[in-house]
């Protein structure tokens, strides 16, 4: 049996087309691979960015923020459970309810689980506990760059970096906030060293190539490896 792990961009939610596609590319990838079980873990996306911003201005509360965001997440693993026949079709709130739908269905789609913890945080604690050792990261960017390409033009893509490195790289954005979570956060890449996991990145708003990398090890901006 194969075992896949997803996380996937919020900001894929934000075009209902992508969302289409991300159904077609499961579909097809489950029917190529009988073998496989896939998890897909998503991110909330603007619908939870625009609620945890209410929530915030209210309330002051970061906890009360998380809350609302882990609920925008579950929704957009929702929407894809119910569009996939193979899915199980609940949202896991808890690490033993996922167990219990990984246990009887091909695909679960998961979304955050508890206030403080980001859904890639998620997506490696259900990677650790399942034994998966691989994990696809379609993220709002299409690799790891040495700088923010966003703010510096000489930016230089990184094809293979290991989890030490993305460390300090990212060390420079602290922002932890509901809604703001970095493209791993501390806690990810603490599970993932433990567990030793990799990571293919790649962007999100090519779905395509979720079956590049899955079928034929290709397609991939970044490899993210253990030290």
């Amino acid at each position: 049996m194969r075992k896949l792990l997803v996380k996937l961009s919020g900001h894929v939610f934000d075009q209902d087309d992508l969302v289409k596609r991300y159904v077609r590319v499961i579909r097809f990838i489950l029917d190529s691979s009988p073998e496989s079980k896939i998890v897909l873990v998503c991110g909330g996306g603007s619908i939870a960015r625009r609620y945890v911003s209410i929530v915030r201005d209210i309330t002051h509360n970061e906890a009360k923020s998380d809350m609302i965001g882990i609920m925008a997440s579950r929704l957009n693993a929702l929407t894809l459970a119910l569009s996939v026949d193979e899915a199980y079709k609940s949202v896991p709130s808890s690490i033993d309810e996922f167990l219990k739908a990984y246990s009887n269905s091909r695909a679960v789609f998961c979304g955050g689980l508890q206030p403080g913890q980001s859904t890639a945080t998620v997506a490696m604690i259900l990677a650790e506990v399942t034994g998966t050792r691989d994990v696809i990261f379609a993220s709002n960017i299409d690799a790891v760059y040495d700088k923010d390409p966003l703010k510096h033009r000489d930016a230089k893509k990184l094809e293979k970096v290991t989890l030490s490195e993305l460390e300090k790289i990212l060390s420079r954005d602290t922002d932890v906030r509901a809604g703001t979570y970095p493209l791993l956060d501390i806690w990810a890449i603490n599970i993932a060293k433990r567990a030793q996991i990799r990571i293919f990145l790649y962007n999100c708003r090519e779905p395509e190539k979720l079956i590049d990398i899955v079928l034929h090890g290709t397609g991939y901006g970044t490899l993210i490896v253990p030290d």
